[in-house]
């Protein structure tokens, strides 16, 4: 009988693990995805306001990495990206200067794209999986 029970444990904490790992996971891309969009906003903002005027920026650079560092453990290629962003914002003039540093950058609009993508994606999950 002992057995049994602790057999049923085990299933019912393994269970309850890969339950939380699941909603541990959409939590961290609802994450990344805010910290994303608010990198890609925040670099509009500045554009508009310096008039396209690409200086470095440590702010903007420090939230690109910020983006990264969430986006890393669920979209690799995707936080290389942001990353990319994240070392333009130090030294815009060098990258603007290389071509093949400059074909490593996404534009803003398809950054958003991506941002929008995941959305969606949340979106179509189940209200019961996000709020786990």
């Amino acid at each position: 009988m002992n057995e049994i029970l602790s057999v049923l444990n085990l299933a019912l904490s393994s269970v309850g693990k890969a339950l939380s790992k699941r909603g541990t996971r959409i939590e961290k891309k609802i994450l990344a995805v805010q910290l994303m969009q608010k990198a890609v906003n925040r670099t509009r903002l500045y554009l508009n306001e310096s008039d396209h005027n690409y200086r470095p920026n440590a702010g903007l650079s420090d939230l690109w990495n910020e983006a990264f560092a969430a986006m890393m453990p669920i979209d690799p290629s995707l936080a290389r990206q942001l990353n990319n962003q994240s070392r333009f914002w130090i030294e815009p003039q060098a990258w603007l200067l290389e071509e093949s540093a400059m074909a490593l950058q996404p534009s803003l609009k398809e950054l958003q794209d991506r941002c929008d993508g995941i959305i969606v994606e949340l979106e179509r999950r189940k209200p019961k999986d996000i709020l786990k």
